[in-house]
């Protein structure tokens, strides 16, 4: 079975009146490769540097990195894992231009066709609403199903079904309730986009 470890728990709040501190939840999985989903933002760059140190593992010991959306705060240290193969939904382009350009060439990998199995135990899922270009990551561990659910599920209180979201978080309120519900249906464990795993309550 995969292993699965929260590297750096994101969070997502105003820390003053007109400041947002913004970094997303970064995850290893560590199957018959090393694979990292959502590498997050600058802020949290050493704080990710290290706690891959802590696994002994550098950047270079990554074989996959996933992106659960192109959401600036979920992608931005991509360009520390050079070589590894960066699996993504590339789905009316994205909002920022140029952000793959020290990627090496030949190593994004599309998921425009998905339900794909990228490493033992490990597939990905579409999961639209948040964005255009929503994916999850179900990971299956010897605790159950661990979902890796980006922004789809940012926090734990997003799994209250009653739960309506604003209309500047979300691009598609049907396709978000729709993808909520599916990554429910399928989950013992949540890894949101921001904040700490937890369990489902069936």
């Amino acid at each position: 079975m995969a292993e699965v470890k929260v590297l750096v728990e994101g969070v997502h709040k105003f820390t003053s009146e007109d400041a947002l501190d913004i970094g997303c939840t970064t995850t290893l999985i560590k199957s018959d490769i090393n694979i990292i989903v959502d590498p997050g933002s600058f802020v949290n760059k050493e704080k990710l540097i290290s706690a891959l140190k802590e696994e002994g593992l550098g950047p270079e010991d990554i074989g996959a990195v996933i992106l659960t959306h192109l959401h600036l705060d979920h992608t931005a240290n991509v360009p520390l894992f050079k070589d590894s193969t960066i699996f993504l939904r590339f789905r009316g382009g994205s909002k920022y231009p140029g952000m793959f350009q020290k990627i090496n060439e030949g190593t994004l990998q599309r998921f425009d066709l998905l339900n794909k199995s990228i490493a033992k135990d490990v597939k990905i899922i579409e999961t639209l609403g948040h964005s255009i270009d929503g994916i999850s990551v179900i990971v299956d561990t010897d605790k159950g199903k661990v979902v890796i659910a980006g922004d789809a599920i940012s926090s734990e209180a997003w799994t209250d079904l009653n739960k309506e979201p604003e209309s500047m978080f979300v691009y598609d309120t049907e396709k978000f309730k729709e993808s909520r519900k599916r990554i429910l249906d399928i989950a013992d464990y949540i890894i949101p986009g921001h904040g700490k795993m937890f369990k489902v309550k069936k």
